[in-house]
């Protein structure tokens, strides 16, 4: 897996790969742990890790701020496992994120927030790589 970005592995935190009640992963503070699920896939493994190494580095969240944390954390674990030049060769051959997705080994939903959380000059730099799409070229 190669984590890119500001994603990086917080210090004294281990992992833990057991089987969750429910969840991919969960981010333990007290005992600095990081738990995974076996049964995910390689693509939901990534995106699980990068996503509880977010949560790792920001420290814990107040409950009234989890749904909003949930969906930054997941844009910037998708930033860190999706390089910008990445997405725009692939959005070059399909603008359909789930076959984007496939080739780049992440999870559709891990995609899907890379292009929601696209900055200005992201979005820009593709739109115009992708124009061929939307002219029918």
């Amino acid at each position: 897996m190669d984590i890119r970005g500001d994603v990086t592995w917080p210090s004294e935190w281990r992992l833990a790969v057991e089987v969750l009640a429910s969840g991919r992963g969960r981010c333990r503070w007290g005992s600095r742990t990081i738990a995974i699920d076996p049964r995910l896939t390689p693509e939901e493994r990534a995106a699980t890790i990068a996503h509880e190494l977010v949560h790792a580095s920001w420290g814990p969240c107040p409950g009234w701020a989890k749904a909003g944390e949930e969906r930054t954390v997941h844009r910037l674990a998708a930033r860190a496992l999706i390089a910008p030049d990445v997405l725009a060769a692939e959005l070059q051959w399909s603008p359909d994120p789930r076959v984007v997705a496939f080739d780049l080994g992440v999870t559709c939903g891990l995609a899907g927030a890379r292009l929601d959380g696209l900055d200005i000059a992201e979005r820009d730099r593709l739109r115009a790589a992708t124009a061929h799409h939307r002219d029918g070229a």
